[in-house]
Formats: structure tokens, C-alpha cells, sequence
């Protein structure tokens, strides 16, 4: 009676895209969280290039993670 109630791939599903999104948005935030510190580093050491660099990457990875938190919101929306 439960196997009919609970399909199994549909659940493995689930369980496979949570942990690689929770996984994936986390390593991306800690990006984002290095390419700041890093940025603020080189800057106050006097290197504007690796401070662009840093800067940029961190920009990049949070433009990231924003827009995983919007394809997750929109997705419980639409379901």
C-alpha cells in the first residue's frame, strides 16, 4: 500500500538535487565570502589588480547564489 503512495525515483530525485543545491550554494557563498576578503586585502596592500580580481569573482559568485535563491523560490511558486 505505501510503495503506491511514495514513488521511489521521485524521491531519490528530491534527496539528489537538495543535497547538490545545499552543497553547491554553500561552496559557492564560501567563493563569494573569500573573493570579498581577499579583494579588501589586496587593496589595503596596495594591489588594485588582484583587489579587481578578487572583487569581481566575489561579485560573481554572490550574483550566483542570489539567483539560485530566486530559481528556488520561483520553483515553489509554479509547483
Amino acid at each position: 500500500m505505501i510503495a503506491t503512495i511514495i514513488d521511489a525515483s521521485d524521491l531519490l530525485h528530491v534527496v539528489w538535487v537538495s543535497l547538490a543545491a545545499g552543497v553547491g550554494v554553500t561552496a559557492i557563498y564560501g567563493i563569494a565570502i573569500v573573493g570579498g576578503t581577499r579583494a579588501l586585502e589586496f587593496a589595503k596592500a596596495g594591489r588594485p589588480g588582484g583587489a579587481i580580481v578578487f572583487g569581481a569573482l566575489g561579485v560573481l559568485a554572490m550574483a550566483v547564489v542570489l539567483g539560485a535563491i530566486v530559481l528556488g523560490i520561483v520553483a515553489l511558486i509554479h509547483r
